[in-house]
C-alpha cells in the first residue's frame, strides 16, 4: 500500500514538472496583440528567382521581421555594448565591411572577411567555411565568439529581459517575454528579407541583350562561354564564370557545381575552410562561393580579403590560378591547367559586365537600415 502512494507521489511529480513554468522566459503568455503576417510571396520574386524553401516554424511576421532588424543593429548584443551585427555588416557595401578582416570588441581581429548578406533564402550553407545548415544558428556564433561579440547568452538574456523595446517586442512577435531562442528566429526573419533582385543584370538575365552596352555585352558572353583556346590567337573565347556564378542569383549552390568549391587560391592551406569542419583531406581549401551580385561594392575579396579590387580578382581568375593546388575545383581543373591569360580588352569588358550586377535599390532601401537611426 506504501509503496502504491510513492508511485502515484512520484507520477503527481512528473506531471507537475512537465508544466510550463510563467516564469520561463518561452512560456507564452496571453497576449491581446496579433502579429501581422507576411506573405512570402511579398517579398521573393519567385518569377526570377524562384520560391525559397522557408521555416515551417518561423512564419513572416510584420513585428518578428521588425524585432529581427532591431536586434540586428542593437550594439546590446556584444558584451561591451560596442558592436551590433550591423557594424561589420553594412547595408551599403551589401551586408558585407569594406575592410580585409573584421574586428570586434576591443579590437580583436576576426579571421575572416565579413561576408555578404543577401539572398540568404536560397542558401543551403552559411559562414564561409559552410559549418551551419541555418540563420537561426548563425546568429549565435558571432554573438558569443571571443573575438567577435564576446557575449554570454545568459547575460544577453537577462539584457533583453530589462529592455523595454524588447519586452514590448517579443511580445508583440512571439507572445512571449524577451529570450535568445526567440531572438535567434527574430533575426532570422529579418536575414531572410534581404533580397537583392534589382540590378540591371537581373533585368538582363537571361538574354535582354538590349539592355547592355557594347562592352557589357562582350563581358556577358565572355562571363557565360565556354573555355576555348583558339589555335591561332591563343584568346579564349569565354572565361567561364557561369559554372560557379550562374543563374539569376549569380551564385551555384551545388557542392558539385560551385557551392562549395576551391578557386585556386592556394597551393597550401593556412586556413583549411570546409575541410576544417569535416577532417576531410578533400576538403580542404574548400570555402562557399558567394553570389556576385553587389559585388562592386562588397570587397575586399575571397576569405581573407586577400584582393582588395575587382580588377584583381580578374587578375587571379585570368593568369594565376594555382592549378597545382590539391583539391582545386574540378570545373576549373578541366581548363586544363592553363592560364585564360585575358587580354586588357577582355578584362575591362568582363568588368563592365560584373558592374551590372549593382542592385542600388538593395543597397539603399530604407527597410533594410538601422532603425535607430530613422
Amino acid at each position: 500500500m506504501r509503496l502504491g502512494w510513492v508511485v502515484i507521489g512520484l507520477l503527481t511529480l512528473g506531471f507537475s514538472s512537465c508544466e510550463k513554468d510563467p516564469n520561463d522566459p518561452v512560456y507564452k503568455t496571453p497576449s491581446v496583440y496579433k502579429p501581422t503576417q507576411v506573405d512570402p510571396t511579398t517579398i521573393f520574386p519567385g518569377g526570377r528567382f524562384g520560391m525559397p524553401s522557408l521555416p515551417s516554424d518561423n512564419p513572416f511576421t510584420e513585428e518578428g521581421i521588425m524585432l529581427g532588424r532591431m536586434l540586428f543593429y542593437d550594439p546590446i548584443l556584444s558584451f561591451d555594448s560596442s558592436i551590433a551585427c550591423g557594424s561589420c555588416h553594412r547595408q551599403e557595401s551589401g551586408f558585407a565591411e569594406p575592410k580585409k578582416l573584421s574586428s570586434g570588441i576591443n579590437g580583436l581581429q576576426v579571421a575572416r572577411n565579413a561576408s555578404p548578406l543577401f539572398n540568404l533564402a536560397y542558401s543551403r550553407k552559411f559562414f564561409w567555411d559552410a559549418r551551419q545548415n541555418t540563420l537561426r544558428e548563425l546568429v549565435f556564433e558571432p554573438i558569443q565568439a571571443h573575438n567577435e561579440m564576446a557575449m554570454t547568452l545568459p547575460l544577453l538574456a537577462k539584457r533583453l529581459a530589462r529592455t523595454d523595446r524588447y519586452i514590448e517586442y517579443f511580445d508583440k512577435a512571439f507572445g512571449s517575454k524577451p529570450n535568445v531562442f526567440d531572438m535567434s528566429k527574430a533575426m532570422e526573419q529579418f536575414l531572410l528579407t534581404l533580397v537583392s533582385k534589382d540590378s540591371r543584370f537581373n533585368g538582363f538575365f537571361p538574354g535582354k541583350f538590349s539592355m547592355l552596352s557594347e562592352s557589357e555585352k562582350r563581358g556577358a558572353l565572355l562571363y557565360n562561354g565556354l573555355v576555348d583556346f583558339d589555335a591561332v590567337t591563343g584568346l579564349t573565347t569565354g572565361a567561364d564564370c557561369f559554372h560557379c556564378h550562374g543563374g539569376a542569383l549569380a551564385q551555384q549552390n551545388n557542392p558539385d557545381m560551385g557551392g562549395i568549391a576551391n578557386n585556386g587560391l592556394d597551393g597550401n592551406f593556412s586556413d583549411k575552410g570546409f575541410g576544417a569542419i569535416t577532417g576531410n583531406p578533400a576538403d580542404r581549401g574548400l570555402f562557399k562561393t558567394p553570389s556576385l551580385l553587389n559585388i562592386a561594392v562588397t570587397g575586399p575579396y575571397m576569405h581573407d580579403g586577400r584582393f582588395a579590387t575587382l580588377d584583381e580578382v580578374i587578375d587571379h581568375y585570368s593568369d594565376n590560378v594555382n592549378y597545382l593546388s590539391p583539391t582545386i575545383s574540378p570545373m576549373m581543373a578541366a581548363h586544363g591547367n592553363r592560364q585564360l591569360k585575358l587580354t586588357a580588352q577582355q578584362k575591362a569588358d568582363l568588368k563592365a559586365f560584373l558592374l551590372t550586377m549593382t542592385d542600388n535599390t538593395f543597397l539603399t532601401n530604407p527597410a533594410y537600415g538601422n532603425p535607430f537611426k530613422q
